[in-house]
């Protein structure tokens, strides 16, 4: 029997609504009306078959596709109250919680003053050319719960649509990749107000706030506290149409507390490798982290920049170990551009993650973004984001632009979120590699703005190329020797006379060092490398070719 409860669902609802033809006979309107909630509704999340036929509950299940609220009828109490009121009922609308009705416009106050309407969506009878006086307060699109009426190609992104663009997270929120599913964990100062912040309050209201962590002695909570934390979450997880939407806004989040206010303490670089431990304990897909250590109270805890070589800080370390357990962090490259210091900061020095630095809205670099590249050599920052002007959600509810690489980083860390959940049999270091090489300035990276800022669309088709059904032949490359020692020349040679690209890449991913190889054979001398397994990938116009060598000091 129960097969054939959605048809006698269908069959109710055909008979529940059926009327005369629709037209403006007897001088009838149609409006469109939204009702307030879907509350005591007799439909459940939990019995889909009340009204989902078993095909499409099927679909679901096989791409995994989570039923919710806006996906319930309309609750029939509204629809009677609405039918009782005089209107007739053309068909109701589940996904925006409404109804298209017909009515006499003289008659329409009645209806609207009903229990369960909101109001109306058009202020005006939508199948008329005249004008008519408006009757009823417009329901303004985001005065509708956002959880039943927003599409992504209706999302109204306001003046957070440069950093939205530049990254191309608004194709990636129109092909459905809003970071679902993905944990990422954010290690900041503090969260003061966030749980009480509105363009927060979806993450909480739907229980997406996964986990807290303060590291402070006495601390109870996050929320107490220190406001920076709170907006840089809003660059990721805030939902305000029309004034700011955060790059994966439906992802989960853990927030851990690693600051101990307006001291700079090294105490602060362990609280960081706490954080990591714990969101690694908690399956983290991404952590974000837009804190550095440089100069500290204490001048005997001081870094140099010679420390700056990934293996040297504590918060560093962390940030290397966290990579090695596969997960992605994004990290701000530091704010010290144009001063002194000029470089980044610990932990944004680690292999094996993403250092972000700062762009404007013309992608040019903010001159506060901290130059690169670490102490041993490598590219730093990996790449960049919109950090100047960002568009961000302060703790007491408001809107501004602020400025950073802090805001940067969770800008990227929300498009690495969407990355992950469109491509779930990808790597970790496929991911990253793909985000670096989308780059606007892939082809030449620098010590600036390092590969540049990445995009959605450009990281998709280096993910899932549209490979020809002719294999093109791989170049026949040799390496000798396969253990590599300090001062000693890797000797290479290939078969096919075609430039190739070399990059000499980690175990976790982060690319060392890169260069053209022209002539058939060639000597190189690595760079000073820590003992392990390493890789040369060889690519050309066509063709990408990986062969694994060790490493030993």
């Amino acid at each position: 029997m129960t097969c054939i409860k959605p048809i006698i669902f269908l069959i109710f609802s055909s008979l529940l609504f059926m009327g005369s033809p629709i037209s403006a006979q007897n001088d009838s309107y149609r409006y469109l009306i939204l009702f307030k909630d879907k509350a005591k509704s007799p439909f459940s999340l939990s019995q889909p078959e009340k009204f989902l036929s078993p095909r499409a509950i099927e679909r679901r299940k096989k791409h995994q596709v989570a039923l919710t609220e806006q996906d319930l009828p309309v609750n029939p109490e509204y629809l009677l109250q609405v039918q009782n009121s005089g209107a007739k009922i053309v068909f109701p609308l589940k996904w925006i919680n409404g109804a298209l009705i017909q009515q006499k416009p003289k008659d329409l106050a009645k209806t609207l003053n009903q229990t369960g309407v909101k109001g109306l969506y058009y202020t005006y009878p939508i199948d008329s050319s005249a004008s008519f006086q408006v009757l009823n307060k417009k329901v303004k699109l985001q005065d509708v719960p956002q959880a039943n009426i927003i599409l992504a190609d209706s999302l109204n992104y306001g003046n957070s649509s440069v950093q939205i663009s530049q990254l191309g997270v608004n194709n990636m929120h129109l092909k459905g990749f809003r970071g679902e599913g993905i944990l990422i964990t954010v290690l900041d100062e503090g969260f003061l107000n966030a749980n009480n912040t509105p363009h927060l309050a979806n993450a909480f209201s739907e229980k997406r706030i996964l986990a807290t962590l303060a590291t402070t002695p006495g601390l109870s909570d996050v929320y107490s506290r220190g406001s920076h934390g709170t907006h840089v979450l809003s660059t990721i997880a805030a939902f305000s149409p029309g004034k700011l939407i955060g790059t994966a806004y439906q992802a989960q989040f853990a927030l851990a507390q690693t600051e101990e206010g307006s001291t700079e303490k090294i105490v602060e670089e362990v609280n960081w490798l706490r954080g990591a431990e714990w969101a690694d304990s908690l399956g983290t897909d991404i952590i974000n982290s837009s804190l550095g250590y440089t100069v500290f109270d204490l001048k005997l805890s001081n870094h140099s920049y010679a420390d700056m070589n990934g293996k040297t800080a504590l918060s560093s370390k962390a940030a290397t170990w966290a990579a090695q357990r596969g997960i992605i962090c994004t990290i701000s490259a530091g704010n010290e551009g144009a001063a002194s210091w000029k470089y980044i900061a610990s932990p944004a020095d680690a292999d094996s993650i993403l250092a972000v630095g700062a762009v404007d809205k013309s992608l040019l670099r903010a001159n506060f973004s901290s130059w690169g590249p670490s102490s041993d050599g490598r590219i730093k920052p990996d790449v960049t984001a919109m950090g100047q002007s960002t568009v961000i959600g302060t703790y007491l509810g408001t809107f501004t632009t602020s400025n950073g690489t802090s805001f940067a980083a969770p800008l990227l860390a929300g498009l690495v979120a969407g990355t992950i959940q469109a491509n779930p049999k990808k790597t970790p270091w496929q991911i990253m590699n793909a985000v670096r090489q989308s780059g606007h300035q892939s082809s030449n990276p620098d010590n600036s703005l390092g590969y540049g800022v990445p995009n959605f669309t450009r990281i998709d088709k280096l993910l899932n190329p549209i490979l020809s059904t002719l294999a093109p032949e791989k170049p026949k490359i040799s390496l000798y020797p396969n253990v590599v020692h300090l001062g000693e020349a890797i000797h290479m040679e290939k078969e096919l006379n075609s430039e190739l690209k070399v990059e000499l890449i980690s175990a976790w991913g982060a690319i060392i060092h890169e260069f053209w190889w022209t002539n058939g054979a060639q000597d190189f001398f690595p760079p000073p490398l820590v003992s392990g397994k390493y890789y040369f990938r060889f690519t050309d116009k066509i063709t990408q070719h990986v062969i694994p060598f060790y490493f030993s000091n």
